[in-house]
């Protein structure tokens, strides 16, 4: 506890008076769980500093606002520097977003997106009242954000952002969830203003189902603003509450009080660059195991690797994590896709003692996996019995599963009383 009190004193009483305030509140954390929150949070406000964004006051113009924020490329965001897009191998890219043509895009010409809206349902009713888009232009990492100040003039709103995108060259568009929300949502207001949404005219790239697969086994959300915080030290402490987005937009409508919107602003920002730099954080893990700090992660790499259907750095990656030094979760699952492969590679001897470690965990597949290589491969019925007999004692195992597994029986004794008989 010694070293944690030295960094609190280091940090200073006043600094910290404010985020202890906060943090001393959550319950479900131990003194010390607190105090290193703390710590880490603070230490943290003192690296994003090289980060923090040169601020152009907003172009107050009669349908809309733009507000524009640049990043120095040397801003760091966790492990990643926004410098890093322009050294990285585009064929992983290909690998993240499964689709091999991705590595001729240009990613130094990527455009990130995102909305704010006045609802969640998406339908006409849902008006995205702010459009923010990050770009790389002359050294910098530039968002720009159009705030549209009259609900009456969508039309010229979305004028001025077509004149935007027409003087620029991007490669590809970057959301997060934008295939089922942004993208549909801008599709249909600008259908309602009889225009054609000039982004469906370059690839589409969403993140969301990415990380997914990367963070699925490691942390409990995937939201942008999560992952930002714990991956990134992008600090939300101030950041406004997403369900209070409306509210505060059409409450701004009515009193031109531009100080309600300015955190949405802010907010939106932060969203498109931690986009960024997510993505990179992404492409850094697939290009370098060592920047990985859990398992799960690596596990999500594979997973990654088996789906653009390089088997062979998947399986490598499995292979890895089939340790009792990882957790046993991480263990099994990636025994069982281990096995998959090799069982597509008709490495079948190799892919039964994969099934066999698997079964040790209760896995119903490798009961049933067993059960078929020694009925049909060995043609050794007794054993076969056996495996289907030990699956049906699995404490978890389904009625469907069940009753798979006593078709299974039947026939198997079937068999081995036509061979007695005969």
């Amino acid at each position: 506890m010694s070293d944690l009190k030295k960094k609190l004193n280091d940090l200073g009483k006043d600094k910290i008076k404010k985020d202890w305030n906060k943090i001393r509140s959550n319950n479900g954390l131990s003194t010390r769980e607190k105090l290193e929150k703390l710590v880490k949070q603070n230490i943290g406000k003192e690296k994003v500093r090289e980060s923090v964004p040169i601020k152009e006051e907003a172009d107050r113009l009669d349908d809309y606002i733009l507000r524009e924020y640049s990043y120095p490329l040397e801003s760091k965001f966790g492990k990643v520097r926004l410098a890093e897009w322009f050294e990285i191998n585009p064929e992983i890219l290909s690998v993240i977003f499964k689709d091999s043509s991705i590595k001729k895009i240009d990613p130094g010409k990527f455009l990130y997106f995102d909305t704010e809206t006045t609802g969640l349902s998406g339908g006409t009713g849902t008006i995205p009242f702010m459009l923010g888009f990050g770009f790389f232009e002359e050294g910098f990492f530039k968002v720009k954000i159009f705030v549209l100040n009259n609900l009456e003039e969508e039309g010229k709103f979305l004028d001025a952002v077509d004149s935007f995108l027409s003087e620029n060259d991007f490669s590809a568009t970057v959301t997060y969830n934008g295939k089922s929300f942004d993208f549909p949502l801008m599709e249909t207001r600008y259908i309602l203003n009889r225009k054609r949404f000039p982004l469906q005219k370059i690839p589409h790239l969403d993140f969301l189902p990415v990380a997914r697969i990367i963070w699925k086994n490691t942390y409990e959300s995937r939201r942008l603003g999560y992952l930002g915080d714990i991956l990134l030290d992008i600090s939300r402490d101030e950041d406004v509450d997403g369900s209070l987005i409306p509210s505060l937009y059409f409450s701004y409508l009515r009193s031109g009080n531009f100080s309600l919107i300015e955190n949405i602003i802010e907010h939106n920002a932060m969203d498109i660059v931690g986009l960024s730099a997510l993505l990179l954080l992404g492409v850094k893990y697939m290009d370098d195991l060592s920047v990985i700090d859990d398992e799960g992660e690596i596990f999500g790499i594979a997973r990654l690797y088996e789906r653009f259907g390089n088997l062979e750095k998947a399986g490598l990656l499995y292979s890895l994590l089939n340790s009792s030094d990882y957790r046993q979760e991480i263990v099994f699952q990636s025994v069982k896709r281990f096995a998959m492969i090799k069982k597509r590679e008709h490495l079948l001897k190799e892919a039964k003692e994969l099934w066999r470690v698997l079964s040790v965990s209760g896995d119903h597949l490798a009961f049933r996996e067993l059960s078929i290589h020694y009925e049909h491969r060995e043609k050794n019925f007794h054993e076969a019995i056996e495996i289907v007999q030990a699956g049906l004692e699995v404490a978890d195992i389904t009625g469907k599963q069940r009753e798979d597994f006593e078709k299974r029986l039947k026939r198997l004794q079937n068999k081995i009383n036509k061979i007695v008989f005969e």
